[in-house]
């Protein structure tokens, strides 16, 4: 089968491979569909914690069983079931946890063994190209309970790309009213349709308002000094993308959490649960989400596409498998 493989940190590489064996606990799925998401692009770039090398990156995924015309989702891990977190419905925290593209091999590839627990299966009006996008939105579905948002409550969103516009859904979903920050101009050009469908307030700044959460969809560690000053007392900051580089937290901020009673919360992954909730706001959203793809390409595309992501320079690119020569040998 053919697959993309990072061999190194920026060095990956389009090769034919041996479809992987699976066991008893897993299925081997034809991928029909896999997005690529923003730390893929850093993984090629920098590497992760998680990540394990050589890898076949990828974990937003829609495929279909050999013998099956079904399209299923994959929630990308696999864990242990007996953990504290698993017993508790936080499998996305389970301490023996193997993430699909980043521990395990991924998407980028014609074929993947995936365990049984983790397929999901799609509805028949959800296209495969919209479907492999439940993961991004069921991440942010996980940052809405964690901050435990109430209707009508006001929401920061900052980043205007592909993770930011999925938390405003959510929000809006949630009956939320989400404002969503984005400082660079064609991004806001790109971001308009959609915003303009969903009806969610989008803008360059977060003006003089205050807000009851805050939630960055961005990199960039300011974020979280600008957040804080921006939330109502009592209100809730929501840790969903990792900084990039280090940051100096001014003393005044901090007694301004502790005086205010402010929550700082984490947000990682999802749960299965939350792949379902997300898959239904799909169903009922299929030209909305659309709106977010930049462009479907090939497998051969990738390694070209991957800088452009890393700069947040674009909406979703989705990589369609289905044209590869379809051969199930070396």
């Amino acid at each position: 089968m053919k697959a993309l493989i990072l061999e190194k940190i920026k060095e990956i590489h389009l090769t034919t491979i041996k479809i992987p064996d699976c066991n008893n606990t897993e299925t081997l799925l034809k991928v029909t569909h896999c997005s690529i998401c923003r730390s893929d692009a850093k993984m090629w770039f920098q590497g992760q914690r998680d990540l394990i090398l050589p890898r076949i990156l990828g974990h937003e995924i829609c495929g279909q069983k050999l013998d099956s015309t079904e399209k299923f989702i994959v929630w990308p891990a696999s864990t242990c079931n007996t953990c504290h977190n698993c017993k508790n419905g936080v499998e996305n925290l389970c301490s023996n946890i193997q993430v699909i593209g980043f521990h395990r091999d991924g998407g980028f590839a014609q074929y993947l063994k995936v365990p049984k627990q983790s397929l999901i299966k799609v509805p028949k009006n959800i296209p495969p190209e919209i479907a492999c996008m439940t993961e991004l939105l069921s991440s942010a579905i996980n940052a809405i309970e964690q901050v435990n948002l109430q209707k009508n409550q006001t929401v920061l969103i900052f980043g205007g790309g592909p993770a930011g516009l999925m938390l405003g859904l959510a929000c809006k979903y949630f009956s939320a009213k989400p404002l969503i920050v984005e400082k660079n101009s064609e991004k806001l050009k790109q971001d308009t349709p959609f915003c303009k469908k969903t009806k969610i307030n989008f803008s360059d700044t977060a003006g003089s308002d205050t807000f009851d959460v805050v939630i960055n969809a961005a990199p960039d560690p300011d974020t979280l000094i600008e957040g804080i000053s921006k939330l109502n007392s009592g209100g809730k900051y929501c840790l969903f993308s990792g900084f990039t580089k280090n940051i100096e937290i001014p003393i005044n901020l901090l007694n301004e959490v502790h005086y205010r009673q402010l929550t700082l919360v984490g947000a990682y992954g999802s749960t299965k649960r939350q792949m379902r909730i997300a898959l239904n706001i799909l169903k009922n959203n299929i030209q909305t989400i659309s709106l977010l793809i930049h462009k479907i390409i090939t497998l051969d595309d990738v390694p070209l596409v991957l800088p452009e992501i890393l700069h947040g320079q674009t909406l979703k690119y989705v990589v369609d498998l289905q044209n590869l020569s379809d051969t199930l040998g070396n």
